[in-house]
C-alpha cells in the first residue's frame, strides 16, 4: 500500500519540478527581454562624445550632457573657492598692516594729543585783534603775547618729541629687520646646499609666479620664518624635476585608441553551470535547445 502511495506521488513531484523549471525559464526570458529593451532604447538615443582627463568616451547624449553640467559646476565651484581664499588672504594682509600702523600710533598718541591741544590754543590767540587789544590795554596785550610765544615754543618742543620718537621707532624697526635678514641668510646658507644670490633670485621669481605678493608685510613674514625659504626652494626644484620627467623622446605615432563605449545596460556575468540552480540551468538549456 505504501509503495502504491509513493508511486502515486511521483508524477506530482515531476509536475512540480516541471512547473518550477517553466517558471524559472519565463523569469529568465523576461529578464533578457528587459535587458534587450534597455539596450535597444539606449542604442536608439543619439550618442555623444566627451573627453575626461584626456580620455574620450562615447555615451548616450543625455548622460553626456549631465556629466558635462556636473563638471562645469565643479570647475565653477573650484574657481569661486580660490577667489574667496585669495580675497581672505588679502584681507588678512591689510588687517595686519592696519594693526601695525595702529600699534605705532599708540606709542606716540600722548605726544600727538599734546601737539593737537597746543594747536587749539594757538588758534584762539591767532583770532585776537592784537592792534585793538594793544590800544585798549597794552599791559594785557603784552602778557597775552608772551603766553602766545610760550605756546609756540611748547608746540615746537612737543612736535620735536614726536619726531624723535618716530625716528627712534623707525631705527629700531630697521635694526630688527636687518637682524632678521642676517639670521635668514645664515639659515639658508646652513640649511640649503648650494645657496647663492642667483638661486635666491630664482626662488624669488618662483614665489611671485605662484601668486604671492612680495610686499613689505610678506617679506617681513618670510624673514621672520626663514624655513619658508627652504620650503619654496624645495617646491621650485620639484617643479623643475616634474618638467624634466614630462619631456620624453618622441615615440612612433600610433593611431588613437577608439573611444570607450559606456553602456547603461550591464553585460550579464558568466556563471559556471555546475554552480547554477537547477531551475536556472534548465531554463538556459531549454533556451539553447530552442535556438538550435
Amino acid at each position: 500500500m505504501d509503495e502504491l502511495e509513493q508511486s502515486a506521488e511521483l508524477p506530482n513531484s515531476d509536475a512540480a519540478h516541471a512547473a518550477a523549471a517553466e517558471e524559472h525559464e519565463q523569469q529568465a526570458d523576461q529578464h533578457e527581454q528587459q535587458s534587450d529593451d534597455a539596450a535597444s532604447q539606449e542604442q536608439a538615443e543619439e550618442d555623444d562624445e566627451i573627453e575626461v582627463d584626456g580620455k574620450k568616451f562615447v555615451m548616450p547624449k543625455s548622460a553626456a550632457e549631465k556629466l558635462k553640467a556636473e563638471r562645469l559646476m565643479h570647475a565653477d565651484y573650484t574657481r569661486k573657492t580660490q577667489e574667496v581664499a585669495e580675497t581672505r588672504k588679502q584681507i588678512e594682509v591689510e588687517r595686519e598692516q592696519v594693526k601695525q600702523a595702529a600699534a605705532q600710533q599708540q606709542q606716540f598718541i600722548k605726544e600727538i594729543a599734546k601737539v593737537h591741544a597746543i594747536d587749539d590754543q594757538l588758534e584762539q590767540y591767532k583770532a585776537l585783534d592784537w592792534n585793538k587789544l594793544s590800544d585798549e590795554d597794552p599791559v594785557s596785550a603784552q602778557k597775552l603775547h608772551f603766553q602766545y610765544q610760550a605756546l609756540q615754543q611748547q608746540r615746537q618742543q612737543a612736535a620735536e618729541a614726536v619726531t624723535t620718537k618716530q625716528n627712534e621707532h623707525a631705527l629700531n624697526e630697521q635694526q630688527a629687520t636687518a637682524k632678521q635678514v642676517q639670521e635668514a641668510e645664515a639659515y639658508v646658507q646652513r640649511e640649503i646646499q648650494g645657496w647663492t644670490p642667483e638661486r635666491g633670485a630664482v626662488v624669488n621669481d618662483y614665489i611671485q609666479a605662484q601668486g604671492v605678493k612680495l610686499d613689505q608685510a610678506t617679506a617681513k613674514a618670510i624673514f621672520a620664518n626663514p624655513a619658508l625659504i627652504k620650503i619654496f626652494d624645495q617646491a621650485e626644484k620639484f617643479g623643475q624635476l616634474l618638467k624634466k620627467q614630462a619631456v620624453k623622446p618622441a615615440a612612433p605615432a600610433t593611431p588613437p585608441a577608439p573611444p570607450t563605449r559606456v553602456s547603461a545596460a550591464r553585460a550579464s556575468a558568466k556563471v559556471d553551470p555546475a554552480k547554477m540552480p537547477v531551475g536556472d540551468w534548465m531554463a538556459q538549456r531549454n533556451k539553447q535547445v530552442r535556438g538550435r
